[in-house]
C-alpha cells in the first residue's frame, strides 16, 4: 500500500512539473502584445543596389531645400514678378524645394515646391530663401 501512495505521489508530481513546465515555456517564448508592438520589421527587403540608388536620390533632394528666411510671412507667386497674383502666404520656415532660378529677372525670383500637405508651386523673391541648415537672416538657426 504504501508503495502505491508513493508511486501515485510520484507520478502526481511528474505530472504537475510538465504542466508547469509546459505554462513556463509558452510564457517566456511567446512574445506579449507590447512586445509585438513595438518590433518594427521592413515591409520588403531591398538590394544594396536599390538602397544606394534611394539615398542618392534623398541626398540630390536635399542640396535643392531652402526656407521661407522671413519675420512673418513670405508671399507665393503665380508668375516672377512682384505684380503677378499671389497664390498663398508661406510662414516662415516653410521648407521649399528650388525647382529652377526664373529666367530673366537677374535671379531675384526662384521657382519652388513648397513641402506642405498642400504642395503649391509658383514663385518667390530669392532674398528671402535661406538654404536649410545654414544660419538664417531674419530668424536665427533652425534647430
Amino acid at each position: 500500500m504504501l508503495k502505491k501512495l508513493i508511486v501515485s505521489f510520484l507520478c502526481a508530481i511528474v505530472v504537475a512539473c510538465t504542466v508547469l513546465g509546459g505554462f513556463c515555456l509558452l510564457y517566456f517564448t511567446i512574445p506579449s502584445q507590447k512586445a509585438k508592438a513595438s518590433i518594427s520589421l521592413p515591409s520588403t527587403v531591398e538590394d544594396s543596389e536599390t538602397a544606394a540608388e534611394s539615398t542618392t536620390e534623398a541626398d540630390s533632394k536635399d542640396k535643392n531645400v531652402y526656407v521661407a528666411d522671413v519675420y512673418q510671412s513670405l508671399t507665393l507667386r503665380s508668375e516672377a514678378s512682384a505684380d503677378s497674383d499671389a497664390i498663398t502666404d508661406l510662414l516662415p520656415m516653410t521648407h521649399l524645394e528650388v525647382l529652377e532660378f526664373a529666367a530673366g529677372t537677374n535671379y531675384a525670383y526662384v521657382k519652388v515646391l513648397t513641402g506642405d500637405k498642400e504642395s503649391y508651386k509658383g514663385y518667390v523673391n530669392s532674398e528671402y530663401i535661406t538654404k536649410l541648415g545654414e544660419p538664417t537672416v531674419r530668424i536665427g538657426t533652425e534647430e
